[in-house]
């Protein structure tokens, strides 16, 4: 089991959303291994005019099985690798 970082929106409230990335018709959750690059990445989505998010740690496993559930797909951002948002 591996500690990521994932981008929440509206952190622990009842409207609380994580960040995915559409990738045709599939949803995909982006797990950062570095905190920082989340936080990086949290700062370009912010520059796009999304609402800030929260960049918050999570066990690897626990996304993984969120994603099976949800049938949405997962990747992990390996440290120091540049993620950039789409457009």
């Amino acid at each position: 089991m591996s500690k990521i970082y994932v981008l929440l929106f509206n952190a622990r409230t009842e409207n609380e959303g994580i960040h995915t990335v559409q990738m045709g018709d599939r949803n995909k959750i982006l797990m950062f291994e570095s905190e920082d690059d989340a936080l990086r990445y949290a700062l370009l989505l912010e520059a796009q005019d999304f609402p800030t998010p929260t960049v918050e740690p999570f066990d690897a496993d626990e996304i993984e099985e969120f994603c099976r559930q949800a049938d949405y797909d997962w990747e992990l951002i390996a440290a120091g690798e540049l993620a950039i948002p789409p457009e």
